[in-house]
């Protein structure tokens, strides 16, 4: 019986790490599989000396799953959202005053700085930078994980969504995602998502994780004030939300790619 009542509270604890988790298990595998579809044939072989050709959706939650172990609680801390001004422009300068560096952008950048000298890293190291990387691309792309000076964005709104009491955030995270696409596999969200002409993706990948942070913030701005404290959401909000979030999905999947395809070349 304590087996039983241990593996179900592990299991609760498990799914409450999920609903937390910028987009959830569906966007968070499904942007690591767009990204992996995109990687060069020497970045995917060098990324799999250290993953042992591991899919790196199998890693995309990892992040949500160790944020509260003593481990790596103080060395994730802050990684799963980013800020900008009331403009959508960010920097270091405001992300150290508003978050102390504590931020997915930041945390993209040490990592990325970290990695280019990864010969002489520990492979515990890489694969520490490599599982947060393909979280934290994803997460600052997430309506609910995106700040602003002037709006926090943190989606605590009380909501009623589908006939169910939650909060904004949880519907970003998982809901939207889940009720369109009921039972799908990451890889067939993936194969919809995947649409992009080599054009586009050139367009979206251009410049560096604060321009993505920036066009992502833009991007979302609008979306902050479709629901206030209290709004009794339906399938005309997931119709008018879908959109944006596959969007997002879309771009942090291309950009993960070309974060990867650079530091394993």
């Amino acid at each position: 019986m304590k087996i039983k009542v241990t593996i179900l509270t592990l299991a609760l604890a498990l799914m409450a790490s999920y609903e937390v988790s910028a987009w959830g298990r569906l966007g968070h595998r499904t942007i690591a599989e767009i990204a992996e579809r995109h990687l060069t044939p020497q970045a995917k072989a060098n990324i799999e000396k250290y993953t042992h050709g591991t899919p790196l959706a199998d890693y995309s939650l990892w992040m949500d799953e160790v944020r509260n172990t003593p481990e790596y609680k103080k060395p994730t801390s802050g990684w799963h959202a980013s800020i900008v001004d009331e403009k959508c422009h960010t920097s270091q300068e405001l992300r150290n005053k508003h978050r102390k560096g504590r931020d997915s952008v930041t945390g993209i950048i040490d990592l990325s700085e970290l990695l280019k000298n990864r010969q002489e890293l520990s492979d515990s190291t890489v694969m520490f930078a490599i599982k947060c990387l393909v979280h934290m691309v994803g997460d600052f792309h997430c309506p609910s994980h995106l700040r602003y000076t002037d709006f926090a964005n943190k989606g605590h709104q009380k909501i009623t969504y589908l006939g169910r009491e939650t909060t904004l955030h949880k519907a970003w995270d998982t809901g939207i995602i889940a009720y369109n696409h009921k039972k799908w596999s990451y890889q067939r969200y993936a194969d919809k998502l995947d649409c992009y002409t080599k054009k586009q993706i050139k367009a979206v990948t251009k410049g560096d994780v604060e321009r993505w942070m920036e066009d992502a913030a833009r991007d979302v701005r609008p979306s902050i004030h479709w629901v206030k404290d209290g709004d009794v959401l339906g399938e005309e909000f997931t119709k008018k939300a879908l959109p944006l979030a596959e969007q997002q999905i879309q771009k942090a999947g291309y950009q993960l790619a070309k974060v990867l395809n650079t530091l394993f070349k």
